[in-house]
């Protein structure tokens, strides 16, 4: 149409190619992809930190207040259920019943006051616990009550004692809790569908 001599064309709207429609429904895919996995990494990042909660709680070891307690065997009381060198994995526990192995610390004012000793459950009365070695006739001088008892005897190695020291195991756990740390801190891989979506450049219109 001419109007004073000015020519006035219709301009034609941007056609949308398929290439662009195609790229559109990529990168749409791509972020509705991402974002279930970005809530995954969420989800087993708060796991890993509550697991590493737990193997505080229960390795952290019953002479610092914990639960897991290690006693090297000495002597021939407990023969034949234990013989010198055996090392002894004890768990701290509410309560402890007669026939029960338990390790415990000599009280104050008691002969060998301090020293830790690991016998059988004969009788306990009132609150106060007696024991007595496997292969001793008579029970033990000593008395005591259910808080002397660092732990119950649940698992034995025999001989691991000989080659092992007290100061050993809060070093040891001190190296799995770091390692455990070291492994939720590390960074992890790039996910590919977090990376920002690019579209082939368009040649010059013939």
């Amino acid at each position: 149409m001419a109007t004073g001599g000015v020519v006035l064309a219709a301009v034609p709207a941007p056609a949308i190619t398929e290439d662009a429609g195609a790229a559109a429904a990529t990168l749409g895919g791509s972020v509705a992809a991402a974002r279930p996995r970005r809530a995954g990494r969420v989800v087993r990042t708060v796991l890993a930190w509550l697991l590493l909660a737990v193997a505080v709680v229960v390795l952290w070891p019953a002479p610092w207040g914990g639960t897991l307690g290690l006693t090297i065997v000495s002597g021939h009381s407990m023969e034949p259920t234990y013989h010198t060198g055996d090392l002894v994995l004890t768990v701290r526990q509410p309560g402890y019943a007669v026939g029960e192995v338990v390790s415990y610390v000599v009280p104050d004012g008691q002969p060998g006051a301090g020293g830790r000793v690991i016998h059988r459950i004969v009788e306990a009365d009132g609150g106060t616990v007696t024991t007595r070695g496997d292969n001793n006739a008579a029970a033990d001088p000593w008395t005591f009550t259910p808080s002397d008892i660092t732990g119950r005897a649940v698992l034995q190695l025999p001989g691991v004692g000989l080659l092992w020291s007290p100061t050993v195991f809060p070093f040891l756990i001190a190296i799995v809790i770091g390692a455990l740390v070291t492994m939720l801190l590390w960074p992890s891989r790039p996910d590919p569908a977090d990376a920002p979506a690019t579209t082939p450049e368009e040649g010059p219109d013939a």
